[in-house]
């Protein structure tokens, strides 16, 4: 078994209707050195918890909640260090573009082996967004819209990446240490996207890039004196 290896061990609340699917999860996440602080299975147990515990990670099936996305968006803006993992089947994907742009970091499918599924939280935890593999195509549409609109703004690849990136909060050294460039060419990026899109500042990007669906949708104060 994968071992989480961070020094801090996170903490995680697991909200699921079934109970036999709960207990699994939950040993297979102690066994990778993950703190289960509690398992739910209503709503009102999952939002009272979420806010009492403040877990570090929210694993939470969406028959939970009657609207998962707005759920998920109200826990994160009162936790906006949460990271939430949707379980979910293949065939049961209805909304998923919604619960994305509520802040949904990965979307997890329960019949995914355990060594992928505490990979892919290993992931999540460093700042990665994860789909199963078995539930790409379920994306694709989405996702081949939203590609299609960057190409229409005509943004580079590494452009994209740094949009993304800064409408997800990244200061200029966390772009360059992700992508693995200097400061002074994140900058550069910076300045083209500008003047690709019109825009003035890296608030009106994070604006934008949300606008699009390519990161959770929040509220953005505008600043157009902010240094990019």
């Amino acid at each position: 078994m994968i071992q989480n290896d961070s020094n801090n061990k996170e903490t995680v609340i697991l909200a699921h209707p079934d109970a036999l699917i709960r207990e699994g999860i939950a040993r297979i996440l102690e066994e990778a050195g993950y703190q289960v602080i509690t398992q739910v299975n209503t709503e009102v147990e999952l939002k009272s918890d979420v806010i009492k515990e403040k877990p570090d990670l929210l694993l939470l099936d969406w028959e939970v909640c009657e609207n998962p996305a707005e759920t998920v968006q109200l826990l994160i803006e009162q936790l906006p260090s949460l990271i939430v993992i949707m379980l979910i089947r293949p065939e049961s994907l209805e909304g998923s573009p919604e619960l994305m742009q509520a802040g949904v970091r990965g979307y997890l499918s329960v019949d995914i082996a355990p060594e992928d599924f505490v990979h892919s939280l290993i992931a999540l935890s460093r700042g990665d967004v994860v789909i199963s593999e078995n539930m790409v195509d379920s994306f694709r549409e989405d996702l081949s819209t939203k590609t299609e609109t960057l190409k229409e703004d005509n943004l580079t690849e590494r452009e994209t990446e740094v949009l993304i990136l800064v409408g997800n909060g990244a200061t200029n050294r966390e772009i360059a240490e992700r992508l693995i460039i200097s400061e002074h060419t994140v900058k550069s990026h910076l300045r083209t996207i500008l003047n690709k899109l019109g825009l003035r500042n890296r608030q009106q990007i994070a604006a934008y890039a949300a606008k699009e669906g390519l990161v959770p949708d929040i509220e953005i104060e505008d600043d157009s004196k902010a240094d990019i």
